[in-house]
């Protein structure tokens, strides 16, 4: 069995804290793999390590069957994407000219702006249904429309293996689908996509694998419908829901069955 990418044991720590601890994936062409968790239960510092932006202290990280200690960031960049949405303000871009640098890992020289590329940034937004984005000043972009133009620059990319942090996140429903669409039309065209999610009916409805996060460690892995279960996701997220399927629509339901008690004095807010 080949997989694309393999975790293998890795161990995070920043300082005298341990973010990930033991933590292990393996992923092969064609699946969509979910991280889901609390937030701060190591989701995006695990993307960052495969991304190589983070050094995991032990453990191994393989790509393509090498440690990705023996990539050259060049080459790395022709096999992995990643949209870590940290995008730095205080000058202005056009929204093209980001989806555009994307394009720089395949092109030799420092020009990289030739038809070929355009014609890829422009399909790269019109698939996410953001081609209106094309010329707009990144900066005045709402965070959803933001996060759709870094996706696409991802995947201008053109990468086998594609890594993506909440990349659904403050997009309304309809545009939620479209991204997981995409994503799910691309894995079945042959790319290794892993993504985090805070939404787990997205998770369930769209992912071929899920890996559920709790403190660094992974506390449940396998397919959504059998790791995702009413008992697990109270545990984790300690909130008391009940996960259903909707046969009618094929859609998974999350319903709370309660929520947290309220902590401290609310009159002194009023």
């Amino acid at each position: 069995m080949v997989f694309n990418l393999v975790v293998d044991g890795i161990n995070v720590e920043f300082g005298s804290s341990r973010v990930l601890e033991n933590v292990e994936i393996a992923l092969r062409s064609g699946e969509v793999l979910a991280i889901i968790g609390p937030n701060g239960s190591g989701k995006t510092t695990l993307l960052k390590c495969i991304s190589k932006a983070i050094t995991p202290k032990s453990g191994e990280i393989i790509v393509y069957g090498r440690p990705i200690g023996e990539y050259s960031n060049s080459e790395y960049s022709k096999r992995v994407s990643a949209m870590l949405p940290q995008w730095p303000s205080g000058f202005s871009m056009k929204s093209y000219e980001i989806v555009l640098m994307g394009c720089r890992n395949q092109t030799k020289g420092i020009w990289w702006e030739g038809d070929r590329e355009l014609q890829i940034v422009s399909t790269a937004l019109e698939i996410l249904n953001a081609i209106d984005l094309y010329d707009k000043d990144f900066e005045t972009l709402s965070s959803g429309e933001q996060r759709k133009v870094l996706l696409a620059k991802s995947l201008a990319q053109r990468t086998g293996i594609i890594l993506l942090d909440e990349p659904v996140a403050y997009l309304d429903m309809k545009h939620k689908l479209e991204v997981m669409t995409v994503l799910r039309a691309l894995a079945d065209m042959g790319k290794t996509i892993l993504v985090t999610l805070h939404e787990i009916d997205l998770a369930l409805k769209y992912c071929d694998k899920v890996v559920i996060l709790s403190h660094g460690r992974v506390v449940a892995a396998g397919k959504p419908k059998q790791v995702i279960t009413s008992e697990l996701v109270s545990k984790v997220y300690g909130v008391e829901v009940a996960v259903k399927w909707d046969e009618e629509t094929d859609y998974p339901l999350i319903l709370p069955k309660k929520g947290q008690a309220v902590k401290g004095e609310l009159s002194c807010l009023i």
